[in-house]
């Protein structure tokens, strides 16, 4: 399936690409717009480029391959005739563009000349630091105060992975977010386009730019323990040592006292009219898989997962109706790690009345190495589970089998399944006492009961209802040529929805494009810096809502006017 996102954008490439004759205002538009959709475009043409069209594409073109195009038209766009393009630094766009604001120079960023500083402390020692987007439980949207790549580079988009080494900072998005990361990123930063040819990886690039046996530092709360041990399998091709910094985040050390405090909000239970099945059911099933699996405990660490687990729901986290927390599940008890301020009597009664415990979140770890150190098996869906838990596990094993007298470390594996697929990604082998696994959770909340499916499709009907009223306000607005900013549209949106039964929140941030402004992936407006919708070009909206009952996500492209036939010609295109 292609991606909505994508097709918004070739919305914007077919009319660079399809009919030249009637594309030179939209193309200039789009490449001051974004030069990643102008070089897709202009580099996929058959015709060479003309002189005028290479000087508007020294932003794409390499720098060898500029420099042979410019002594001719006929020259093909490419480096070394493989259409490479490199990745170049913000400072290098804005220098080609003939920027002259007053941006601060390279070497002037005082976090990064702060988080440099730490890497000289004798307890940290590193020679590379690598900051990704998400929290402890590999959450795409996550809490304010954990924002640590945001805080760093300055770019707010929900993806992407910042490296900082003594010398360097690059920083890698993938193609949603190239124009929004041009603009947000500082002279400081490296933007690497994650696909594009040519690009490294993070890894290669470590690998690229560090001396042989350099230590690479990570903060293993934000990885995967999948994610870290192929990281540390990749960069040791190079002698480089992983570190995991465990005791304090180093980004949180700069950050300080500015740092948003964590989120404190109270739970709440999810009713078992919307639910369909009761707590006591869902954790007998998953006790039922720790029987067949040969394990005592399953550690689930997936936020949505432990929402659903325990019927309970919660607002940590924007947009999304979920809690910080982790959970472990044994077979005759089971625990939720959680700030117990966000607790009220009624959950904490109906947490009782399904045999659950409460613990501090922080206690995760002392529990899962007092689990270990007992010589407990316990099942880790090593994809989710963050790297700090399951090396805190390892160790309680090694503590476990010094116990018995073993002086080695002993690991055996064995198939838990016949199932193929989790075969092949590798996650049932048993090491030691545990088993890494897809979580039994996973499959489990993705297969709906019927009150499940009864709340999906009343959710969607309240939320068609207030879509209803409003593109007939809208509709109105325009005909009577009231002005109107895709922020006033976005909000008037809100309003309508809020009149459903059943509304919570928005289910992420309303995209409100007009014209030019829909083509831009994960578009935002602010009132700043946002355009007026009219009755002359298309306008997307893409919004949703959290219902108590169920959650939306609607997209449509509509024009309050006559649309013309270029602009049929591209809404046909992409559809097709």
């Amino acid at each position: 399936l292609v991606r909505r996102s994508s097709l918004r954008s070739l919305i914007s490439l077919y009319s660079l690409h399809a009919v030249p004759t009637l594309a030179a205002p939209m193309a200039i538009e789009a490449a001051r717009l974004s030069p990643s959709l102008a070089a897709a475009a202009f580099l996929g043409r058959r015709s060479p480029p003309t002189a005028p069209l290479l000087r508007r594409l020294c932003l794409l073109l390499p720098r060898r391959s500029l420099l042979a195009s410019a002594s001719t038209s006929s020259s093909r766009a490419s480096s070394g005739g493989d259409d490479r393009v490199v990745a170049l630094s913000s400072s290098e766009l804005r220098k080609r563009r003939g920027s002259t604001s007053s941006t601060p120079t390279p070497g002037e960023d005082d976090k990064l000349r702060s988080l440099r500083r730490l890497f000289a402390r004798p307890d940290i020692a590193i020679d590379a630091y690598i900051v990704p987007s998400q929290d402890a439980h590999q959450s795409e949207f996550i809490a304010e105060c954990f924002m640590r790549r945001a805080y760093l580079t300055g770019f707010t988009g929900s993806a992407g992975t910042a490296v900082v080494t003594k010398n360097n900072a690059a920083f890698w998005t993938d193609g949603r977010y190239f124009l929004q990361a041009e603009k947000e990123l500082s002279h400081d930063w490296t933007l690497m386009r994650s696909g594009n040819h040519g690009v490294p990886t993070t890894i290669e690039w470590l690998n690229d730019v560090l001396p042989s046996g350099s230590r690479v530092g990570i903060d293993p709360f934000l990885f995967s323990s999948d994610a870290a041990e192929e990281l540390k399998a990749a960069i040791s091709d190079k002698n480089h040592e992983l570190i995991l910094i465990r005791d304090f985040n180093l980004v949180d050390e700069i950050w300080g006292e500015s740092r948003p405090a964590p989120p404190n909000e109270p739970t709440r239970v999810h009713a078992i009219k919307y639910a369909g099945v009761d707590v006591a059911s869902k954790l007998s099933f998953v006790r039922s898989q720790l029987d067949e699996n040969g394990c005592d405990t399953v550690v689930i660490s997936m936020l949505d997962e432990v929402a659903w687990l325990l019927n309970m729901r919660g607002s940590d986290v924007p947009h999304s109706p979920v809690f910080y927390s982790y959970l472990t599940v044994e077979m005759s008890t089971a625990t939720l790690f959680v700030d117990s301020n966000k607790v009220s009597e009624e959950v904490l009664e109906h947490l009782k009345k399904a045999g659950v415990k409460l613990k501090s979140y922080e206690a995760i770890l002392f529990d899962v190495e007092r689990l270990a150190e007992k010589g407990a098996k316990l099942w880790l869906d090593s994809s989710s589970v963050n790297a700090a838990i399951v090396s805190v596990f390892r160790s309680g094993c090694d503590r476990y089998m010094r116990k018995r007298g073993k002086t080695e470390r002993q690991i055996g594996k064995e198939a838990s399944s016949d199932d193929p697929t989790t075969k092949k990604r590798g996650v049932q082998n048993m090491e030691l006492n545990g088993l890494y696994k897809a979580s039994p959770v996973t499959l489990a909340k993705s297969v709906k009961n019927e009150s499940e499916i009864r709340g999906m499709k009343n959710s969607h009907l309240r939320d068609a209802a207030a879509l209803a009223e409003f593109w007939c306000w809208i509709e109105e607005e325009v005909r009577n040529n009231v002005a109107l900013t895709e922020v006033q549209v976005a909000e008037n949106l809100l309003e309508f929805r809020r009149k459903q039964d059943g509304f919570i929140e928005t289910s992420f941030d309303t995209i409100s494009g007009y014209g030019a402004n829909g083509a831009i992936i994960h578009y935002r407006p602010t009132p700043d810096s946002c355009s007026s919708v009219g009755s002359d070009n298309l306008f997307l909206l893409d919004s949703g809502a959290q219902y108590v009952d169920g959650t939306t996500d609607i997209t449509r492209t509509v024009h309050f006017g006559e649309p013309s036939p270029r602009q049929k010609e591209c809404f046909t295109r992409v559809l097709q």
